[in-house]
């Protein structure tokens, strides 16, 4: 499994290589998808979540760790579009536009520098439909009251609502994925789950992250490691911010 400075190093390649007009756009793996992600790029989350993953998989031989699970690309789904797999680039430059009003008016109100709001990820385990283990996220709540990135979450919703665009609606409940429950039983056996539920104490973090950017990217095709950014939601640096 790739360490995490490697994926970064990786992603940047990739990104020089692949600005907008060079990403294959119509590649029907990526079915017109788009995102914006928080990622994880802090050695601490990969360390706490890998070790995790490892005792799960001593309890489980057969347990999914594929690449949605993997420390190389851990990250939290936030907003979603389906713009069709034909979508033209103009209606990209409109989204990123959107995107660009979304950081210069909200979230560099929220996140006034890259180093305002630490996001911790805790080791209370959790499950969703006893298929899907996860590692609840959440923010410093002595540098922002309530959780910021579903705050984040809401001001972009509304502002690509106003612009014309459909994302998907849903609430966002933020979590880093664990693994996944084995492809042939589809969920976890309910006596294995309770000695899951308790490799982690609840009282320690798995690690924790500044809060400094989100990523507006498109769905990844098989043979990627990350799906490609096409554009980066920065807070100001400290330097800006002073």
């Amino acid at each position: 499994m790739s360490s995490v400075g490697e994926s970064k190093k990786s992603e940047a390649k990739s990104e020089a290589r692949s600005p907008i007009g060079r990403i294959d756009l119509d590649n029907p793996e990526r079915k017109g998808q788009f995102f914006i992600e928080w990622r994880v790029s802090d050695p601490s989350i990969a360390k706490g979540v890998s070790a995790i993953q490892r005792e799960v998989k001593k309890l489980v031989p057969d347990v999914q760790l594929g690449q949605s699970c993997a420390v190389d690309n851990m990250h939290i789904t936030m907003n979603q579009l389906s713009l069709g797999t034909n979508v033209d680039e103009s209606k990209i430059q409109q989204l990123v536009a959107v995107i660009k009003k979304f950081e210069t008016e909200d979230f560099r109100t929220i996140i006034p520098n890259s180093t305002s709001v630490k996001m911790l990820v805790s080791s209370a385990l959790s499950h969703f439909k006893e298929r899907v283990i996860y590692a609840p996220v959440s923010s410093d709540q002595e540098a922002f009251k309530g959780d910021v990135l579903v705050e984040c979450f809401n001001c972009l919703q509304k502002r690509l609502v106003s612009a014309g665009f459909n994302p998907i609606t849903r609430p966002l409940k933020p979590h880093l994925t664990v693994c996944k429950a084995p492809a042939k039983a589809k969920k976890f056996d309910a006596g294995m789950l309770v000695k899951i539920m308790k490799l982690g104490d609840g009282k320690s973090v798995l690690g924790t992250q500044w809060l400094s950017e989100l990523v507006l990217c498109v769905k990844r095709t098989k043979s990627e490691t990350t799906p490609p950014i096409i554009y980066r939601v920065k807070s100001k640096s400290s330097n800006e911010s002073t």
